[in-house]
C-alpha cells in the first residue's frame, strides 16, 4: 500500500510565485515493492480541453538529472530564472497536452528508497518500477486512461523509454490495464554506444572543436572503449563506462566548450533550480519528502554504467513498426548528435527501413520560416533543430512547441511542414 495515496496532490501555490489557480498535482508513486521505494511526479492538467487532449510522460535522463529541472527550465507549466523568481511559460508543453513527469529511477531527483535492495540495478528493473509507478497514476486518476498516449525524453532517456514502451505494449496485450501508447519523442537520444560514441569525436573534429592530433588521441580511447565493452570479463567490461566519460571531458578539455550545447562553455545549469528546491517552504508546497534526500539515495554503479554499456536497439524494429517515433537533434549538441544517429539508423533493420533511408532530408519549416532539417517516412521522422543544444525547448521554445504540437495531430508523417530539399 502507497501511504502517499492518503495525502492530498494538489499543489495550491509555488513559493516565489503566488496561488495556483490550475490543475497541478504532485506526490510520489510507489515502484511495487511493499514500502520500498517512491518516485515523485508532477502532473499539469492541459489548459484547453483536457478531456480530448493526450498524456504525455516526460522521462528524464540521469545520473544528474532531476526530471523537475526539465520542467522548471524548458516546457514545464512554469520557469524558474537566474534570481529565483518562478514565473508562467507561455511555451509550456501543458497547453497542448496533460503533461506528467515522474524523477527516476530510485535514487535520483527527489525519488527515493527505504533501502538499498530496492534501487534498480540495470534499465530493465528501472522501465519495471517506472511502469508500475504509470499505472498507479492511472488508478488513481483513471480519467486519463483513456487519453491517448506519448513517452517522450532526451539523452540515456532513450534507454528506459526504450523498455517502458516495451513493458507497455507487453502489458496491453497480456491483459494488463490498457495503456494507449501511441508514439514516443526522443531528443538527442543515446541508445547504441558502441555506434553512436565514435560520432561524438568526427562531430567534434567537424565543429573544430578539437585538431587533428586531438582527435587521433580520441580515437585511441575510442580503441580502448570498443576492446572494454567486448570484453567478457565483467570488471574490465566497466571500465569501458569511465572511457566513455573520459572521452567526453576531454573533448571538453580540449575545446572548452559544453557537450550539451557547444556554444557554452561547460558549468552547472542545474544550481539555481538546487538551491530552490532545498527551501523548507518549497519542499512543502511541492510535497517532497525529506527521506529523498537521505544517505540512501545513491544510483547503483551499474545503473550509472549502463548508459554506455547497454544496447536497446533491438527494442526499436517492434516500437518502429507499431508507434509513431520522432528523434530530434539540437543542431549544437554533441551528445547523441545528428551524425551518430543517421549512422544508427542507416543500419537498424525493420520493416521500412530501406524506404526510410532513401528519403532526403529536407528544410523544415514549421511556421514558414527555416528552423532545421527534416527527413520522414510513414511512422518515423528525424528532426535537427537548429540553432538549439540539448534543452532545445529553452532555446526555441515556439520551435519545439509547434513540433511537438504538429506530431500529436499529424503523427510522423508531418511534425511541421517541410519545405524544399536540403542542399
Amino acid at each position: 500500500m502507497n501511504p502517499f495515496l492518503f495525502e492530498s496532490a494538489t499543489l495550491t501555490h509555488l513559493p516565489n510565485y503566488g496561488a495556483i489557480n490550475t490543475t497541478q498535482l504532485a506526490g510520489y508513486l510507489s515502484v511495487g515493492d511493499a514500502a520500498g521505494g517512491w518516485l515523485y511526479f508532477w502532473f499539469s492538467e492541459a489548459s484547453i480541453n483536457p478531456e480530448q487532449a493526450p498524456l504525455l510522460l516526460w522521462v528524464n535522463s540521469h545520473p544528474v538529472e532531476n526530471a523537475l529541472f526539465n520542467l522548471f527550465d524548458e516546457h514545464g507549466p512554469y520557469l524558474l530564472d537566474a534570481n529565483g523568481r518562478v514565473y508562467s511559460n507561455p511555451f509550456s508543453w501543458h497547453h497542448h497536452v496533460n503533461y506528467l513527469i515522474i524523477d527516476q529511477p530510485l535514487g535520483n531527483g527527489l525519488s527515493f528508497s527505504t533501502h538499498p535492495r530496492y534501487l534498480p540495478d540495470n534499465y530493465d528493473e528501472a522501465a519495471q518500477q517506472l511502469y508500475h509507478a504509470l499505472q498507479e497514476f492511472l488508478l488513481r486518476w483513471p480519467c486519463y486512461r483513456q487519453q491517448d498516449f506519448y513517452l517522450f525524453g532526451c539523452g540515456s532517456a532513450g534507454h528506459t523509454i526504450a523498455r517502458l514502451a516495451s513493458s507497455i505494449l507487453d502489458g496491453n496485450g497480456y491483459g494488463q490495464p490498457e495503456v494507449r501508447l501511441k508514439g514516443l519523442g526522443l531528443g538527442n537520444g543515446q541508445i547504441s554506444p558502441q555506434i553512436q560514441l565514435p560520432s561524438y569525436i568526427e562531430y567534434a573534429y567537424q565543429h573544430r572543436l578539437i585538431n587533428l592530433e586531438e582527435k587521433h588521441r580520441a580515437l585511441e580511447m575510442l580503441q580502448d572503449f570498443s576492446l572494454a565493452q567486448a570484453s567478457p570479463i565483467p570488471l574490465r567490461r566497466a571500465q569501458a563506462s569511465r572511457i566513455a566519460t573520459a572521452i567526453e571531458n576531454y573533448i571538453q578539455q580540449c575545446s572548452g566548450r559544453d557537450k550539451h550545447d557547444i556554444r557554452q562553455p561547460p558549468g552547472n545549469h542545474r544550481q539555481r533550480l538546487g538551491e530552490y528546491l532545498a527551501k523548507p517552504a518549497v519542499q512543502q508546497a511541492l510535497h517532497i519528502d525529506p527521506r529523498s534526500r537521505n544517505e540512501l539515495q545513491t544510483m547503483p554503479q551499474q545503473l550509472l554504467d549502463a548508459s554506455w554499456l547497454d544496447d536497446s536497439a533491438h527494442l526499436f524494429p517492434r516500437l518502429l513498426d507499431q508507434l509513431k517515433v520522432l528523434l530530434y537533434h539540437g543542431e549544437y549538441c554533441m551528445e547523441g548528435n545528428y551524425l551518430g544517429m543517421d549512422v544508427w539508423l542507416n543500419n537498424l533493420l525493420w520493416s521500412k527501413a530501406s524506404n526510410f533511408r532513401q528519403q532526403k532530408r529536407q528544410s523544415w519549416r514549421p511556421y514558414g520560416l527555416a528552423a532545421g532539417l527534416i527527413r520522414q517516412h510513414q511512422q518515423l521522422s528525424q528532426v535537427i533543430i537548429q540553432n538549439a543544444g540539448l534543452r532545445a525547448a529553452r532555446d526555441q521554445p515556439a520551435i519545439v512547441l509547434a513540433m511537438l504540437r504538429d506530431f500529436l495531430q499529424n503523427g510522423a508523417e508531418n511534425p511541421g511542414a517541410a519545405g524544399e530539399p536540403a542542399s
